[in-house]
């Protein structure tokens, strides 16, 4: 595959396989668990991960489910958060990982939410990025839209449920050029079914209840002019979360993830200092 220097790894679920990839080659140092955005692979973090084995500190991430290399079954009900969080600590336990910081972007940073929501004593920092935990749409004095918008990704899917190929598109994320070129890529790496099952669910996501329950040191990183992310529902997140805090990044867009890693990195390196 794409990174021969880390061990490549996979889990059988109950709901299909899960491939993850690790550096666990320094005994009695933290962890770092790395969640990708919609659309994207495990690729989009493979600077950062090279950049933490450097400093001799451990990492992991994965292809989500639907992403990569991991399964793409089209069954809607595989595509809901919850889902997305079993996974991950499946993972975790087979590894064996204790008191880890967990990043996440964007649609990462959700499965984040909910993840320190359920398994607390799991962490001992979360760093969300370009994250969303309410309808967008609501934020904007939309909501009346967002029940319109969503049924229309999932009739998307239900007149696109045929589609299958024989083999998606696996690419470098953090190599993708401009929006449009990423949009693009993402629509090839699944089905476009199981696409607009979760463009459907982005729509109308609501973690409220899960970051009242989040009790770790989170940090919040948001680009100054995201479009999907409002002033407010960053006050909100912030006022929410106890203590914590919010750094907006130098990249002013939602692509903070890929476009601003040396910033990202260095933020990592410093929770893993204080650890």
């Amino acid at each position: 595959m794409d990174n021969p220097s880390f061990k490549e790894k996979s889990i059988q679920t109950i709901s299909g396989q899960i491939f993850y990839y690790l550096e666990d080659s320094f005994s009695g140092q933290p962890f770092v668990v790395l969640l990708h955005g919609l659309s994207s692979n495990h690729t989009t973090w493979l600077g950062i991960m090279k950049t933490l084995r450097d400093n001799r500190y451990n990492c992991l991430t994965l292809d989500m489910r639907a992403h990569g290399y991991s399964d793409k079954t089209k069954n809607k009900k595989l595509y809901q958060i919850p889902v997305f969080t079993d996974d991950l600590h499946q993972i975790i336990e087979s590894e064996q990982i204790k008191n880890f910081i967990l990043v996440g972007y964007s649609f990462g940073g959700q499965v984040a939410i909910d993840y320190a929501a359920k398994y607390p004593n799991d962490l001992k920092s979360l760093l969300l990025i370009s994250t969303n935990h309410a309808p967008p749409l609501d934020y904007l004095h939309l909501g009346f839209l967002t029940p319109l918008v969503s049924g229309g990704f999932s009739l998307l899917a239900a007149l696109l449920f045929w589609q299958k190929l024989k083999k998606y598109h696996y690419y470098q994320h953090g190599q993708a050029v401009g929006y449009w070129d990423s949009v693009w890529d993402g629509l090839r790496t699944m089905p476009l079914a199981v696409n607009f099952w979760l463009l459907a669910q982005e729509v109308k996501i609501n973690l409220k209840k899960e970051i009242k329950q989040i009790k770790t040191p989170t940090t919040l990183l948001c680009g100054k002019n995201d479009f999907f992310i409002t002033k407010k529902e960053i006050r909100d997140m912030i006022q929410t979360i106890p203590g914590s805090q919010l750094i907006i990044s130098q990249n002013p867009s939602h692509f903070v993830g890929t476009n601003s890693q040396d910033e990202i990195i260095q933020i990592i390196i410093n929770l893993l200092r204080k650890l």
